[in-house]
């Protein structure tokens, strides 16, 4: 069990897989060798991909697992599998678990094509070191920051909440993006919060009317 932002993670390694027929005897099934994690926020299993299959642990079970928070790996010591095993193996989680600080509001939700407004972020974990605000284009979060990306520097006041100014999106032009950031460097959050830009309001092409207007 791992704690994270938003919600806490359950992570599950190896065991047997077999299908028991009801009323049939058991039997022994094939090792596995399978990663997979529960959210506790919406009780869902997902299983987890790794980059390099073929680097990991053989299949096996009753293998001893740890969580090492500085650096959000998962240690897997030994197992059975035939035979006891004494290897060990980490894990990165750092994309399912993400960072000790979460990003959940922001307000106002949009803004001008040329920044320059004062923003409200809510969130958890803040904490008054370097905050770096990440405004990417498109409706989904990023791992690291691209091409498609512009900064802002945070301004903490709570842990609950900081304070920023949107960045110029002229590059990107009036399109909806999405907002993470970053302490000290570390990882982005795994949560993210919309932000659209829209064009700035150009006095001759408004139109106004009613009482009280002057011709000037």
């Amino acid at each position: 069990m791992v704690e994270a932002i938003p919600s806490w993670k359950y992570f599950v390694f190896g065991g047997e897989s077999t299908n028991f027929n009801e009323g049939q005897q058991r039997t022994f099934g094939a090792y596995v060798n399978t990663a997979c994690y529960l959210d506790l926020a919406n009780f869902k299993w997902a299983e987890i991909k790794t980059e390099n299959a073929e680097q990991g642990p053989t299949p096996r079970e009753y293998s001893s697992m740890s969580y090492d928070h500085s650096n959000s790996r998962l240690i897997v010591f030994g197992g059975w599998n035939n035979g006891w095993l004494d290897d060990c193996y980490a894990l990165s989680v750092g994309k399912i678990v993400g960072p000790s600080y979460a990003i959940t509001e922001i307000d106002p939700p949009l803004g001008q094509l040329t920044g320059g407004v004062p923003i409200t972020i809510k969130g958890c974990g803040f904490k008054d070191q370097s905050i770096k605000l990440y405004f990417t284009v498109g409706k989904l979060p990023t791992d690291v920051p691209n091409k498609f990306t512009l900064e802002a520097t945070g301004v903490f006041v709570s842990e609950t909440e900081l304070t920023a100014v949107t960045p110029n999106f002229e590059t990107f032009g009036p399109k909806e993006c999405v907002v993470q950031l970053s302490i000290l460097g570390n990882e982005l959050t795994t949560t993210f919060v919309p932000f659209t830009y829209f064009m700035n309001t150009r006095a001759l092409k408004s139109l106004c009317f009613g009482p009280g207007l002057l011709k000037e």
